[in-house]
């Protein structure tokens, strides 16, 4: 069966009606598309006489996937149509539009997740949430993917009623937010979600400003803490299809890590807390224009480089990590991430802060407050993988292939990694950087709706670990607080 995007296009000629042919003609149409299970919503059968009949019984509609079968947006339409990836994270939402039927990106854009406002991780939205701030959450978040859309189309100019397709990939929490649905329960023992399948939804009963009879996919979870954007992960990178073991390293908000092949999936996740995620540092910042990505030490020289060579404004992810290695390799901080007296430092604030550079008076640099919280960031995920690996009998010489996705997964210098005991001590073509794996799976839906299947089925062989729960990790985690580690000889 021929792979089509979430929605398409098809061109059809109808045999006409005559009296040896009485099909009525939405089965003329069916008859002829020969879609399984295609649905035909009422408003399309209200406007397909006159459109078949004006179009001499040649038409273009527009059909979109279901989770099983097919629905008919329009049962006429000129243009090619046009879908929209969204990746919803607790403190950015990103997305792309592209058009279907070229597989051609056209845009793509981030913002400040706008429920911030409520509160910088999710518990703090929850707890807002049931003091009677859910609809404030649910507007807030959906007016956010509602105005990224709109920027989108502005910028590419197409318009709304083209905008037939949307995935979406988001953690549970913020799956919920999204659609209007009690979170309250998601926190608590023992940890139950209104939905673990959202499926596709009409964008209309959404809210999401595209065509409004357009198809909106929204990825599983399957679980509190392993949501969409894991699976939409997964998806991306191909583990469920791997023969050999792989490990995807997801670090954000929380700090996830998949492991499995084709036959089994294991997920441990627990907070992290954001360090390497831009508001969260003062000199933090996405991986756009202007970030410094890459930082060296030479001496008493600082070697930077930013993302298209524009004026430094920030620090991204990538960036944080070299600046912290580089600190602890040339000795200006200690194994605790304590600024020591090689280091060059003044005060923000009351802080002791070391300066990379500083452009038009703004100081862009890092204090030791917020290397410690970096150094909590890379212990929780050092330990979850440690420690899940180890649940599984698997040494880190046993993965084949380690994908790097998050904040890290972006220009991330394996040896700077390695060096501050991030990641353990394997040859570096073990691991891959993939950058935003979960705006990659929503992407790959858009493009393929035949994946859908995979996504629900990737869903149902996943096994969940709560590492913040894990008598193993809390063992294991105030030694990985340590550059690169109190014992380094588990790295290896």
């Amino acid at each position: 069966m021929k792979e089509y995007p979430l929605v398409f296009r098809i061109t059809l000629t109808l045999p006409r009606p005559h009296s040896n042919d009485k099909r009525a003609d939405v089965e003329r149409l069916k008859d002829v598309l020969s879609l399984n299970s295609l649905e035909i919503p009422l408003c399309v059968m209200k406007e397909l006489p006159d459109v078949l009949r004006t179009q001499s019984f040649k038409t273009s509609p527009l059909i979109g996937r279901l989770q099983k079968g097919y629905i008919m947006i329009e049962p006429h339409s000129n243009s090619e149509p046009y879908g929209v990836a969204v990746d919803i994270g607790t403190t950015n939402i990103t997305a792309s539009l592209w058009e279907l039927s070229t597989h051609q990106m056209l845009s793509r854009k981030s913002i400040v997740n706008p429920q911030i406002e409520y509160g910088v991780d999710i518990l703090s939205r929850i707890h807002h949430s049931m003091l009677g701030g859910g609809e404030q959450l649910h507007k807030s978040l959906l007016e956010g993917v509602n105005s990224l859309v709109e920027e989108l189309s502005g910028e590419t100019a197409v318009p709304e009623r083209n905008l037939c397709a949307c995935s979406i990939a988001a953690n549970t929490t913020m799956t919920h937010f999204l659609m209007g649905l009690e979170v309250k329960n998601i926190p608590v023992e023992p940890y139950i979600p209104v939905v673990y399948s959202p499926g596709v939804r009409i964008a209309d009963e959404m809210g999401i400003r595209i065509n409004p009879r357009g198809v909106v996919y929204i990825f599983p979870n399957a679980g509190s803490y392993v949501g969409g954007d894991i699976i939409a992960g997964i998806l991306a990178t191909g583990i469920h299809k791997s023969e050999e073991v792989s490990v995807l390293i997801d670090v954000g908000t929380n700090a996830e890590i998949v492991v499995g092949t084709k036959d089994w999936i294991m997920v441990g996740a627990g907070a992290a807390g954001p360090a390497l995620e831009d508001g969260i540092l003062s000199s933090g910042m996405r991986a756009e224009d202007g970030a410094i990505y890459r930082i060296d030490i030479k001496d008493k020289r600082i070697v930077y480089k930013t993302i298209g060579d524009a004026p430094a404004r920030g620090i991204c992810g990538s960036g944080v990590i070299d600046l912290i290695a580089e600190l602890y390799r040339t000795g200006r901080i200690d194994s605790l991430g304590r600024f020591t007296n090689k280091a060059e430092v003044d005060t923000q604030g009351e802080e002791p802060f070391f300066e990379v550079t500083n452009v038009n008076g703004r100081r862009i640099g890092i204090t030791e407050r917020e290397i410690n919280n970096f150094l909590r960031t890379k212990a929780a995920m050092f330990t979850s993988l440690y420690v899940l690996l180890h649940d599984l009998g698997l040494s880190f010489s046993d993965v084949y292939r380690y994908y790097i996705a998050g904040a890290m997964g972006s220009g991330v210098r394996i040896e700077k990694a390695q060096l501050l005991g991030m990641l353990p001590l394997v040859p570096e073509d073990r691991f891959t950087p993939v950058g935003n794996s979960a705006l990659k799976g929503a992407e790959a839906v858009l493009l393929n709706g035949d994946l859908i299947k995979e996504a629900e089925e990737i869903r149902s062989i996943i096994t969940y670990k709560e590492m913040n729960t894990e008598p193993e990790f809390m063992k294991n985690f105030p030694s990985a607080l340590f550059i690169p580690h109190s014992d380094p000889e588990i790295l290896k």
